[in-house]
């Protein structure tokens, strides 16, 4: 996961989720714990009745919408974007654990891609109608009698596709550092600076529009600034500590929750 600076302005959160194989909760609720949580992220699109997102997949890419923030209700909307080898979407209903789901399709050939990501906004509003739409119009419309209260998203691939997500979302940068003993941000860097404090180290990057945070060692004095707009990569090193920007306060510290 990284979360992107711009400026002191957080704009988009990138989520990288595996195949979680030939799955979907509508069949199996259980398979709600597959999915990627973005309440973890401190980040709730129920509170706008929408998400917007752009995602790199080659097929199957589901978006949940839950009852529960972290999803693990028996009531919620599942949808497959990309599905029967990306022509269809699939709109899957669970409604108190009933063992009947309900199924809606609509066509969408060649939503996905494989190498180029797909701009999507999924929005559900208090009325009951749940639209998908993509650069191109809508392409998924349906309204339900009956609605779901939804409080909490989830994002998963599956059926052999990895996906990259980039969820648009906003917050400020609040000044705040989360370090990562022992670790190291195994990432592009912007620029390094030998000899420097640690406090001086993380001011340069908090000032900076590019920069996701620092790599400092602590005999060595190595200040390493390290570029935003990519994942987020750690790996074991002793006497190195990776720090990142936190948002939120301290709730939503890049490097930490990863």
């Amino acid at each position: 996961m990284n979360i992107v600076t711009a400026g002191n302005l957080l704009n988009d959160v990138w989520i990288m989720t595996k195949n979680s194989g030939r799955i979907s909760a509508s069949k199996t609720p259980s398979n709600v714990d597959k999915y990627t949580s973005l309440s973890t992220y401190q980040i709730f699109p129920a509170d706008k009745r929408f998400i917007k997102f752009k995602i790199k997949a080659c097929t199957d890419a589901f978006v949940l919408l839950s009852a529960a923030k972290n999803l693990l209700s028996p009531n919620f909307y599942e949808i497959c974007i990309g599905g029967r080898s990306n022509k269809v979407i699939f709109l899957r209903i669970r409604r108190n654990g009933s063992k009947v789901r309900e199924e809606h399709y609509f066509d969408a050939p060649g939503l996905l891609n494989c190498s180029e990501h797909k701009t999507l906004t999924v929005e559900w509003e208090v009325s009951g109608r749940i639209t998908l739409t993509a650069e191109t119009g809508i392409f998924m419309n349906w309204t339900d009698t009956s609605p779901i209260h939804i409080q909490g998203v989830g994002l998963m691939t599956g059926w052999g596709s990895d996906g990259m997500w980039i969820v648009e979302h906003s917050s400020l940068f609040t000044g705040y550092f989360c370090d990562v003993t022992g670790s190291f941000g195994n990432m592009t860097l912007l620029s390094t600076i030998q000899d420097i404090s640690v406090i001086r180290c993380s001011s340069e990057c908090a000032l900076s529009d590019h920069c996701l945070g620092i790599n400092f060692h602590h005999k060595t004095k190595e200040c390493q600034f390290v570029a935003s707009e990519q994942p987020v990569v750690k790996s074991a090193a002793h006497d190195w500590n990776f720090y990142t920007k936190c948002l939120k306060e301290k709730t939503m510290c890049l490097g930490c929750i990863v």
